[in-house]
């Protein structure tokens, strides 16, 4: 082709899944790649105009969730009459699951056979990991691997480390892993209190947002309203973290249940446990200077089990060290430090715990860290060079440019 591939990019949203799957990838490859791609970002295209489309050579979507479903299937139906190469992506799995905060409002929607439906329609799928891959060829054959990734240029990301006599073992999550943070139910109160004076417990993205239901007399919902502090997920994770606020001063105790938003007791070096507020998505990372080592536990469900790796490259770009789950994408991508039988290899990117064990080996892995410091650091300079070496951003955009050229030369020949 002599021309530029002209790709038109239809992101499920301008932040989050948006900008890492669908924004942030086309952006660089059309910078790496002036003079071979042509990118036009739109999150609203107009499906029912089909001939609006005939100048674009991809079109890459996310998901393909609409109003009007029949209108965007008949979309994918149209270019598929006209050649033009169709690739949804996916990055997590189409059943939330009974646990999660959306599994009501997913099956009220149908949103699971909705994307199921789409699957058959397009010509190519992109998702995170292998596992996840093999789920999708039931509908699909033609799968391709596009993990997650960062670019250390973006979103403040920083090696450095805010200053600490503490280690600091963080949590860096949402409000829908509540299944996940009980996999770490009862780990500090196991830990002596030697170990709780030279820790800090992190729990990063705390915040009050969200509405609970109004139920009526005779069980009928009649509205709803801002949620309660003590109604949040997040006091629950907190108690968690905190075994029930044992291990803070009274006074830290008293600042924290008045839940001021943003923010920070001025003794919180000092204290066991450090409360930091959910941050917008360009300052997200700087959580990251508070953590020196992220702990990152999964509950074993399916949801889970075909998940992104996306806390090993976070961890990993900003070297941080990490304990988490062996389960899903982290037994996929993670060479423990530990050897199986005891031992130590001084190669391993992390310390993967049994999910049957939970907070037994927790406890074991926080006081090894504890008493032998120098691992931490080992674990860092492993994950940091782990990370960089395969979910670089300009290193996997080589990868699409090279796929996005194949593809079309297939597709015109």
């Amino acid at each position: 082709m002599n021309r530029k591939i002209k790709v038109l990019v239809v992101p499920s949203d301008g932040f989050g899944v948006g900008r890492h799957r669908s924004v942030n990838p086309h952006t660089k490859l059309q910078d790496m790649y002036p003079d071979d791609f042509d990118i036009e970002i739109n999150m609203t295209p107009n499906w029912g105009d089909l001939e609006s489309f005939d100048k674009y050579d991809i079109i890459h979507f996310h998901k393909g969730l609409y109003q009007n479903m029949e209108e965007f299937r008949n979309a994918l139906r149209y270019f598929k009459e006209k050649n033009i190469v169709t690739i949804m992506d996916i990055d997590d799995y189409w059943d939330v699951g009974q646990f999660h905060p959306l599994f009501y409002s997913s099956r009220a929607m149908n949103l699971p056979e909705k994307i199921t439906g789409n699957f058959p329609l397009v010509d190519y799928v992109t998702t995170t990991t292998e596992i996840f891959a093999k789920k999708i060829r039931k509908w699909n054959k033609n799968v391709f691997v596009y993990p997650n990734t960062l670019d250390p240029n973006d979103m403040g990301i920083t090696t450095e480390k805010e200053k600490s006599d503490r280690i600091r073992f963080g949590f860096i999550m949402g409000s829908s892993h509540k299944r996940d943070m009980e996999q770490f139910q009862g780990v500090v109160s196991t830990l002596s209190k030697d170990i709780i004076d030279k820790i800090q417990f992190v729990l990063c993205g705390f915040d009050l947002k969200g509405n609970t239901t109004i139920i009526g007399k005779n069980g009928e919902v009649v509205g709803t309203r801002p949620i309660k502090p003590l109604e949040s997920v997040w006091y629950e994770y907190e108690k968690n973290v905190t075994n029930d606020y044992k291990i803070i001063s009274p006074e830290y105790k008293d600042f924290l249940f008045k839940f001021l938003p943003n923010s920070q007791w001025p003794n919180v070096q000092n204290e066991a446990y450090r409360r930091e507020w959910t941050k917008d998505l360009n300052t997200y990372m700087s959580h990251y200077q508070h953590v020196d080592v992220l702990l990152a536990a999964l509950d074993t469900n399916m949801f889970n089990e075909v998940k992104s790796e996306l806390k090993f490259v976070e961890a990993g770009f900003t070297r941080t060290a990490l304990i988490c789950s062996n389960f899903g994408p982290y037994n996929l991508v993670g060479e423990s430090i530990f050897k199986k039988g005891g031992g130590l290899d001084e190669n391993g990117n992390c310390i993967l715990i049994d999910p049957s064990k939970k907070h037994k080996d927790w406890s074991k892995a926080i006081k090894t860290l504890v008493n032998k410091p120098e691992l931490i650091t080992l674990l860092q300079n492993n994950l940091h060079k782990f990370a960089t070496e395969n979910y670089s951003l300009s290193k996997i955009t080589e990868k699409r440019a090279e796929w996005y050229k194949s593809i079309i030369k297939k597709e015109k020949d």
